[in-house]
């Protein structure tokens, strides 16, 4: 199967919800661009929470080091403002393309997966940890928008 998110450049639109530590849903939107560029692919994600009284900020950009030609695994950093780098491992699972992530002194983990519903749409689901407690977790639609 031929992957087209990280991939293949392009911008996505994300829609969802955010879960919080309690489970309350709270819509969510943003975007994803993914440039090719020489050294590393960069994945530059901005979403935000839509409360009701206001909306919240994420930020996330992501250098992704390409895959090498036959492998169906690598790896990644991203730099969060409020957590600093978070190191991860992309690996191509068929119809899937699951990660992995951990901050530098373990405190906070990571796990997502994005399903390729076609190539112009994938399933993204996932949750972040602070040591053994959940923090967040969200389930995203991407829909290629360029």
């Amino acid at each position: 199967m031929k992957h087209t998110f990280i991939l293949q450049e392009g911008k996505w639109q994300a829609t969802g919800h955010y879960f919080d530590d309690q489970g309350k849903a709270i819509p969510i939107e943003g975007s994803a661009r993914i440039t090719h560029l020489k050294q590393f692919w960069l994945n530059e994600s901005r979403m935000k929470l839509l409360l009701e009284d206001k909306s919240i900020g994420i930020v996330n950009d992501y250098e992704i080091t390409p895959f090498e030609e036959g492998s169906d695994t690598t790896v990644w950093k991203s730099l969060n403002p409020s957590l600093g780098y978070l190191y991860g491992k992309f690996v191509i699972v068929g119809d899937s393309i699951l990660s992995i992530c951990a901050s530098k002194e373990g405190t906070y983990t990571a796990t997502e997966y994005l399903v390729k519903v076609a190539d112009d749409h994938y399933r993204n689901r996932g949750a972040f940890f602070r040591g053994d407690q959940k923090v967040s977790s969200w389930g995203v639609e991407l829909k290629k928008i360029e």
